[in-house]
C-alpha cells in the first residue's frame, strides 16, 4: 500500500491536480449552495475570499474561471485544503477516491436531529 501525505507535503505538480480536484468539486456546490461539511472547518474567511473572487468573476467561462481561481485564490485553496487535511497520494490523488466521496463519507457521519 502507497504511503499517505498531506498536501503540504506534494510536490507541485501533484499540488495542482490536488487543487484543480478540489476546484472541480467545489465550483458546482457553491452554485447549489451545498458545502454544508465545509463550516465545520476553520476555513471561512478564506472562502469567504474565495468565494468573492468567483462571484466577481462571473462572467469568465467555466474554464477560465477554474484556472482564475487556481491562479488569483491558489494559496486560500491551498490554506482550505490543508485545514481539512484529507490524505493524498503522492501523486495529488485523495485517498477517498474523489472530493465527491469525501464529502459523502462525511455527511453520513452528520447526527440526524429530531
Amino acid at each position: 500500500m502507497a504511503d499517505t501525505v498531506t498536501i503540504d507535503q506534494l510536490n507541485d505538480s501533484a499540488t495542482t491536480k490536488a487543487m484543480n480536484d478540489f476546484i472541480e468539486f467545489y465550483l458546482p456546490r457553491l452554485r447549489k449552495n451545498n458545502l454544508e461539511i465545509l463550516s465545520m472547518y476553520k476555513v471561512d474567511y478564506y472562502l469567504a475570499d474565495i468565494n468573492h473572487f468567483i462571484f466577481e468573476n462571473r462572467s469568465f467561462t467555466p474554464e477560465e474561471l477554474r484556472d482564475e481561481v487556481r491562479k488569483e485564490c491558489g494559496e486560500d485553496l491551498k490554506h482550505v485544503i490543508s485545514v481539512i487535511n484529507p490524505d493524498y497520494y503522492d501523486n495529488g490523488n485523495l485517498v477517498a477516491g474523489s472530493w465527491e466521496t469525501w464529502y459523502e463519507k462525511k455527511f453520513e457521519k452528520v447526527p440526524v436531529r429530531d
